[in-house]
């Protein structure tokens, strides 16, 4: 997996990235105009940079995984190097309410998506009540 600069906006594209594929399927609204717009003001990218994101974190998941029978989108090692990268309170709190704001975007959280938010939670130590006073600033 290749490495960002911590606290960087390809760092916090790549968990609102990981986050959209957890459930290993895109659903349009995930990504459509207003989804993108979203995740493009929170991370401070462009439409192309962020695409490059997942570009790049589709052909990690892929080299990392060669010759696999199967690929485990939700290996917790993996995550826990990509929740490194980002290490500082704010741009925990933005990247996490994004990346939540935009996988609901299909009306639902499948236990998938609902396991990567838990122990993304977990991992950062944060609670709702985070993501709640950062969603009423929005």
């Amino acid at each position: 997996m290749r490495a960002y600069l911590h606290n960087s906006p390809e760092a916090m594209a790549r968990i609102i990235v990981m986050c959209l594929l957890a459930d290993s399927d895109i659903d349009p609204s995930e990504l459509d105009d207003a989804s993108l717009a979203k995740i493009l003001t929170s991370c401070g990218l462009s439409q192309h940079d962020f695409m490059m994101v997942l570009k790049h974190y589709l052909e990690d998941i892929a080299a990392d995984n060669s010759g696999a029978e199967r690929i485990n989108l939700l290996e917790p090692a993996r995550i826990n190097q990509l929740l490194a990268e980002v290490n500082q309170h704010n741009e925990r709190i933005r990247t996490l309410a994004t990346a939540l704001s935009v996988c609901k975007g299909d009306h639902a959280l499948n236990n998938a998506e609902l396991a990567v938010f838990q122990h993304i939670m977990r991992q950062w130590q944060m609670d709702l009540t985070d993501l709640a006073i950062e969603a009423s600033q929005a």
